[in-house]
């Protein structure tokens, strides 16, 4: 409404323009000034119609960046995904529009320059948690809560272990985990359909080294995501460790008490415990870290 209004006052300020020009150039140049009003109108439309081209592409082009922004907000409010740790900031953009429906209808008719999904850009660098098996998805859920709960320890925040590495190397642990999973799903699909009809002894023959090697890298991957879960019960334990070492600050609420009730034995145990906890403390936040060394970085490539 806004922007139509403009238009009609842009109309109307180049009218009364024009006219105005004519009576100026009669007035100056007599009869001859006509002729160069006659002239001025279709330069005025000309500049109206620039004008108007100008302000519509731009006013387009703001109402598209509006309803994309809003489109990829819901994308991250609506859809659960795992995204490549390496993507910079404008290639995760690229992956959420590849999840806007009226983005990815446009990338499916161009589906053609991909035949093998496998080597569509935007395929290989996320991976919906949806489309993934209920045992692959429950298994991403133990890694991922395993992390949550790294990224949210006190320890963590104290910068006792080593920030900078956990924050490269779990989610990047975090993404191979999806990966693997998502793979796993579609061969045991693909397993679930060859299974479908009558599975004669050659089929049976050709499926069971398969099913047997889906197995293994299922049980590899649950080995990982339990190491991941080790790692977070070490950092448990030193956040324990952590909070015992605060409550050492009211041993001496609980030394007068004993004072009071002439208590000798009370703060020497007071005391012993609270040398035991510093090294509770301190070999908990070491093993935390050793268990953090075993979550090793894939060699590059």
């Amino acid at each position: 409404m806004a922007t139509r209004r403009g238009y009609a006052w842009s109309s109307l300020a180049i009218c009364v323009a024009i006219v105005l020009s004519a009576f100026l150039l009669h007035g100056v140049f007599g009869e001859v000034g006509l002729l160069y009003t006659v002239l001025l109108i279709p330069m005025g439309l000309a500049v109206f119609i620039v004008a108007h081209d100008v302000l519509s592409r731009r006013n387009t082009a703001a109402a598209e960046r509006r309803r994309l922004a809003g489109e990829r907000e819901h994308v991250r409010r609506t859809v659960d995904f795992i995204a490549d740790p390496d993507l910079t900031e404008q290639q995760r953009l690229a992956v959420i529009d590849a999840l806007i429906p009226r983005v990815r209808r446009v990338r499916d008719r161009q589906k053609d320059r991909y035949p093998d999904p496998h080597e569509d850009p935007f395929t290989v660098r996320y991976v919906i948690v949806s489309e993934l098996s209920p045992p692959a998805r429950a298994l991403l859920e133990r890694a991922r809560r395993a992390v949550t709960s790294v990224y949210a320890s006190r320890a963590m925040r104290l910068r006792l272990l080593d920030g900078p590495a956990n924050e490269m190397l779990l989610p990047r642990q975090i993404w191979e985990i999806a990966l693997l999973l998502r793979a796993q799903t579609r061969l045991w699909q693909e397993q679930e359909r060859a299974m479908s009809g009558v599975v004669t002894p050659e089929l049976r023959a050709v499926l069971e080294p398969q099913q047997e090697a889906l197995r293994r890298s299922a049980a590899a991957v649950k080995a990982r995501v339990e190491r991941l879960e080790r790692y977070a019960r070490r950092i448990a334990e030193a956040d324990a460790a952590l909070r015992a070492r605060d409550a050492l600050a009211a041993n001496h609420k609980y030394r007068a008490l004993l004072a009071r009730t002439d208590d000798a034995e009370g703060p020497a145990v007071l005391e012993a415990q609270a040398e035991a906890l510093e090294e509770t403390l301190a070999r908990s936040v070491r093993e935390a870290a050793e268990a953090g060394h075993t979550l090793t970085m894939p060699a590059a490539p």
